[in-house]
């Protein structure tokens, strides 16, 4: 297990085996919207939506939490969040957190969000219930503070986390639309939900997405964000306001990089794909400035195209600015203030590979991270907000770039001691996840509910202790315990509402890290297994990455300089020392005129 600790907070990340950076997309993206070309209106409405069902398959409304870890996942190189659960409201939960039963703040646990809420469509959690395109893992609070509330632009309001709740205001877009003229206003009315700036163009392709597929009747109820009829003259299924607001936020947050590796996850999971996610621009011929036109394929972009730059560009080729294999721009890769590679990188385009990793810097026993293109002033306790390891993950160059090493130094413990990871029923302990009732000095587990451990390094586990109690019947009580998804133990507990303590001590030969889970199963007419405490005791090496350092510096004795460079002073280790350019100097010897 890896744990990541910077200034700001130790973050313990649970990685899992699976990162959206796993998934791959459709073999032939053009090829499979290719009934859309030469169509327009009605017509194609019908030829796309009819693309977004062909290999749909149901994943049922459990098969999301599955799903999540295809589709919703930090990939690896995300800096203090790898393996982390990507949630669009607080982009703050981890798997070890859980899934939502009840919660007391934001980051406690994630649940199931529909970002189109099921009591406007009556409810439910089949057919579009459980479309992963718009039912997104989000942080259970401030989904409960978002409810069934439209999405719209708040005036004022309160802020959850970068994310707003209040009363409606008046919002418009650029461009015309199938509803209004360019920067016509539309008034939202009363209290809405409005999701980071970042997100509000996911969860608009999502919606647009869904109702392509189902296009359902059943989208008008408890609402006045759909219109129910999807012809030119409803709309395609949306109110003028759900228009203008949809369209506002597609066109503001262009296609990222993570819509494009969730939008391959789903196909992977559900079968189908996202139309406005592989082709943003189609969203213009149908509720934008080009709807009722014919559409020609062969202008547009696909967000899998060399030439598409993900969060910038709009899906039109005509509005794309061309790549000049002329214009040439520098790349050039530092470490430790020596220049380790310069590049000539045709404007937008991305460097063909990375440089060799630099060597360590010994001093601090730091091991090498990735690139970033944040400015660089001796070292840094905070990891960068960027982080390269793969060439497609640096920004396309327009301009001179200039691109740095990144360390972090290491610790590593071998032969620890035993650790002990305790349960509590009446302490909130982090990292374990409980799915079963409270019943205030113990939790319930009725059959099939779970509890679930913080990962451990397997090969290390000796024993688990548990204190327990059961109830109902006259059968006995038992329980399964698995880890790595396989099974290791079935405890039998005797009937009776006394607490009885229960020790398991590891024979088997157990390697790589999971979690361990808790299952109660069938037995007779009992309820359950009641725990009021559970001790797993480990012992294993560890990898600690105590803090991130962008730079490691030597610094030079000097008897004098005079320089017109422009001089900072930096502190480095507690000392002042003077950084010119990429060089440290002792302060004792430069003099800036």
């Amino acid at each position: 297990m890896k744990t990541y600790t910077l200034l700001a907070g130790a973050l313990l990340l649970f990685v899992q085996s699976v990162t959206a950076a796993d998934v791959t997309p459709a073999s032939d993206i053009p090829d499979y919207w290719s009934s859309a070309d030469g169509k327009s209106g009605e017509a194609l409405w019908k030829a796309i939506s009819a693309e977004t069902n062909k290999n749909y398959r149901s994943i049922g409304y459990d098969g999301l939490y599955t799903a999540y870890k295809k589709t919703d996942v930090y990939p690896e190189d995300s800096v203090g969040k790898a393996g982390l659960l990507w949630d669009m409201y607080g982009e703050c939960i981890s798997w070890s957190s859980g899934k939502c039963g009840s919660y007391q703040d934001v980051c406690d646990c994630y649940n199931r969000e529909h970002s189109i809420p099921q009591s406007w469509w009556g409810g439910g959690t089949g057919g579009i219930g459980n479309d992963i395109f718009h039912v997104v893992p989000t942080d259970g609070k401030i989904n409960g503070v978002r409810s069934n509330y439209e999405y719209g632009i708040v005036n004022g309001g309160t802020n959850w986390e970068g994310n707003k709740f209040g009363n409606a205001t008046s919002w418009s877009t650029d461009k015309k639309t199938i509803a209004t003229q360019a920067g016509e206003t539309v008034t939202g009315t009363g209290k809405v939900f409005e999701p980071k700036p970042q997100y509000k163009g996911d969860l608009a392709r999502g919606l647009m997405g869904t109702i392509i597929k189902w296009q359902t009747s059943d989208l008008t109820t408890g609402n006045n964000f759909f219109s129910g009829s999807y012809s030119a003259s409803g709309y395609y299924g949306l109110t003028k306001k759900a228009v203008v607001l949809l369209m506002k936020w597609h066109r503001e947050d262009p296609v990222s990089r993570k819509e494009i590796d969730r939008n391959n996850g789903i196909q992977q999971t559900q079968g189908n794909r996202n139309p406005f996610i592989d082709y943003p621009y189609l969203a213009e011929y149908i509720w934008g400035e080009h709807a009722g036109e014919t559409v020609d394929m062969s202008k547009l972009m696909a967000s899998c195209d060399d030439n598409f730059i993900p969060g910038q560009s709009d899906g039109s080729r005509e509005n794309a600015e061309p790549v000049d294999p002329a214009e040439l721009y520098e790349v050039t890769w530092m470490a430790n203030g020596a220049v380790v590679r310069t590049d000539n990188v045709a404007k937008n385009k991305r460097p063909s590979s990375l440089p060799d990793a630099p060597e360590s810097c010994s001093t601090e026993s730091a091991q090498f991270m990735g690139w970033t293109d944040a400015a660089i002033t001796g070292t840094s306790a905070d990891a960068p907000a960027s982080l390269y390891t793969k060439p497609a993950e640096v920004p396309a160059v327009t301009a001179d770039l200039t691109l740095y090493a990144v360390y972090a130094k290491e610790e590593i413990t071998e032969g620890a001691e035993p650790v002990s990871l305790t349960y509590s029923a009446n302490t909130n302990i982090e990292g374990w996840l409980n799915t079963a009732a409270n019943k205030g000095s113990y939790w319930l587990l009725d059959s099939g509910k779970e509890l679930i451990s913080p990962e451990i390094d397997l090969s290390g586990l000796q024993s688990i202790q548990a204190r327990l109690r059961t109830y109902g019947g006259t059968q006995y009580d038992k329980f399964e315990v698995r880890a790595g998804g396989a099974s290791i133990a079935t405890i039998t507990v005797s009937n009776g509402s006394t607490l009885t303590d229960y020790s398991w001590t590891n024979t088997r030969s157990l390697s790589g890290k999971s979690q361990l889970t808790f299952t109660a199963k069938e037995s007779g007419t009992n309820k359950g297994v009641g725990f009021s405490s559970v001790t797993i005791d480990a012992t294993g090496a560890g990898v600690t990455y105590s803090r991130y350092i962008t730079s490691c510096q030597e610094t030079t004795e000097v008897a004098n300089i005079v320089t017109d460079t422009p001089a900072q002073k930096v502190l480095v280790g507690g000392e002042l020392f003077i950084l010119i350019g990429e060089q440290l100097f002792s302060v004792q010897g430069v003099r800036v005129r």
